[in-house]
């Protein structure tokens, strides 16, 4: 076992997650490398909720393939199953799984990427609860181990204590301790500490919103009794924007209209999974338990006309980034996460990258989207006037477990979709719309002046894992 950055870190793991019998081996590199860069893989044999094994005595051992020269990582029972291998390199350009032995199971990597020019993708968990919440309290752990689980234990490049505010659920003391975690754990080109929280606003009014800084906040804003997202927004500095997540609540819905929507600047993205479910349209397969009836879900959203960009988190209460834990027993769909799009990792890079809506969802897998859409990458806006012939794209996916469909998504319908076979872990989307998009358009709304239409991608694994692409919107 490599050692980790000290030991009090093994401590933290062991006290606040001490887990049993393995079930499973998660095997954890960068998405995207450069031939023969040098890349850290990191390891960790884990129990049914995904804390690490105390029990596991035995190796994770490389299998033929990417990973036949690397070394076996150990693991001692009594301790945290975690290790990690420094100095891996991959030559060839292309896609490429690693592949290890544990218990006579073999178990694959996420994929990667191998390119001398592709973009970085940094993964990351915007939404975790902690001790500090004071919300199912009981399953939290503390900050210290949002930060410490993330980078080691789940292998994520970023997260964000997204602590609840509202309710009397802080002070000024909880907020400091927030705001120095986030400064102790940032490590600039390592580990990316986000600042943020949750400020709650009522059905009608946005619903819950997380806010994200893009570096320090001094004191959080919190218009709960009276306020909504555009009081919100505009009470707090420039360099934070706020999040509508879980959309389709029941009760704390997160319906937006014009007066309250506080532009694209201020809300570039929209949170359209977490561990409560999917909240892109009405009767998707991980719809939340219990629904709002009016339009709340993130394509009615975008129907009106407000340029949202995706993420997804997990929302988790029992402070697991990207991963399951002790919220078994809430868990209505698989644990989200976010991929950024960026040169470098920092915070002010991660904040930024969201703000550009250079980013994406996915659900329980880092699921690679690289795709060009009428001409370049997604979250952008087009001036399509005066265009001719189709509106072309062109993507990769590559996952962990085999693909089951791959959709372009128009205005809310499914226009295309790909099948892969049943053990392909990648596919390619080819694809050139020649409708009339006057046709079918959405009419001038919201922030959009002239009509509109909005693509994106959904891929879809046998395992019930999940991807979404920010979308690209096309003006007429």
């Amino acid at each position: 076992m490599q050692p980790m950055w000290s030991t009090l870190c093994e401590r933290i793991l062991a006290v606040e997650a001490p887990g049993g019998a393995v079930e499973r081996l998660s095997i954890v590199a960068p998405s995207v490398v450069r031939p023969d860069e040098p890349f850290a893989i990191r390891l960790a044999a884990l129990d049914a909720l995904a804390y690490p094994s105390m029990e596991c005595g035995g190796a994770a051992r490389p299998v033929d393939g990417p990973a036949a020269n690397l070394p076996e990582v150990q693991f001692d029972a009594g301790h945290p199953a975690i290790g990690a291998i420094e100095g891996a390199r991959i030559s060839e350009e292309g896609w490429h799984r690693l592949e290890f032995e544990l218990g006579g199971r073999t178990f694959a990597s996420n994929p990667i990427h191998c390119s001398a020019d592709a973009t970085r993708i940094f993964w990351g968990d915007p939404h975790v609860h902690t001790v500090i919440s004071d919300c199912h309290s009981r399953q939290c752990r503390s900050l210290e181990f949002c930060f410490v689980s993330a980078r080691y234990m789940t292998g994520l490049d970023w997260v964000t204590a997204a602590d609840h505010v509202s309710n009397g659920r802080s002070s000024v003391g909880k907020w400091e301790a927030q705001r120095r975690a986030a400064q102790t754990f940032e490590d600039p080109g390592e580990f990316a500490a986000v600042l943020g929280y949750e400020a709650s606003l009522r059905g009608g009014a946005g619903g819950d919103n997380n806010v994200y800084c893009r570096g320090d906040l001094e004191e959080y804003v919190d218009h709960y009794e009276e306020g909504d997202t555009q009081t919100l927004a505009d009470a707090l500095p420039d360099d934070c924007f706020v999040v509508p997540h879980h959309t389709t609540r029941t009760g704390k819905h997160g319906e937006l209209s014009d007066a309250i929507y506080p532009g694209p600047e201020r809300m570039p993205v929209v949170e359209v999974h977490s561990k409560w479910g999917t909240s892109e349209f009405r009767g998707n397969p991980y719809e939340l338990l219990k629904t709002h009836d009016g339009p709340c879900f993130v394509q009615d959203l975008l129907a009106q006309g407000y340029p949202l960009g995706f993420i997804a988190g997990t929302d988790t209460h029992a402070t697991m980034p990207s991963s399951y834990g002790d919220d078994s027993g809430q868990l209505h769909a698989p644990p989200g996460m976010t991929a950024i799009r960026a040169d470098e990792l920092t915070q002010e890079a991660v904040f930024d990258a969201i703000a550009a809506r250079d980013c994406y969802g996915a659900s329980d897998e880092r699921i690679i989207i690289e795709e060009r859409m009428a001409g370049g990458r997604m979250g952008r806006v087009v001036d399509w006037r005066g265009a001719h012939g189709p509106v072309e794209m062109a993507a990769e996916i590559a996952t962990r477990t085999p693909i089951e469909r791959v959709d372009v998504v128009r205005n809310g319908d499914d226009v295309h979709s790909v099948t892969p076979g049943d053990a392909d872990w990648r596919a390619t989307v080819d694809f050139a719309d020649y409708a009339d998009l006057s046709e079918v358009a959405f009419a001038p709304a919201g922030w959009f002046e002239r009509p509109f239409v909005y693509y994106y991608l959904r891929a879809t694994c046998a395992s019930g894992a999940q991807a979404w692409s920010s979308p690209v919107w096309l003006t007429l």
